[in-house]
């Protein structure tokens, strides 16, 4: 039996690597879901930390999995409910149940 595996990603590697370094990158955020680019390749994160790469033709699967980052690392990454708020000027209060 044959096991196919992927080649390592060395961008993915550094891209963890840099926002697992909370102090010498302090101020740097991660939106899930939100893609960038490096060097021509499309990543991504999911709730929880879970890197992701996007290439043509993973679409339905949603690309390849990277990797993760601590559950410390990724709370202090992602933005609070509450700066998510003040970005959206309160849309989470706005509909037919706000008074």
């Amino acid at each position: 039996m044959t096991v196919a595996t992927q080649p390592r990603d060395v961008i993915a590697e550094n891209i963890l690597k840099r926002l697992s370094d909370l102090e010498d990158h302090p101020e740097e955020e991660i939106v899930p879901y939100q893609e960038f680019n490096v060097e021509g390749k499309l990543y991504y994160f999911t709730p929880g930390g879970f890197l992701y790469r996007r290439d043509p033709g993973t679409e339905e699967v949603g690309g390849f999995f990277c990797g993760y980052l601590s559950s410390e690392v990724w709370r202090r990454r992602v933005p609070s409910v509450n700066k998510r708020t003040s970005r959206r000027e309160g849309s989470l209060a706005r509909g037919p149940h706000a008074t």
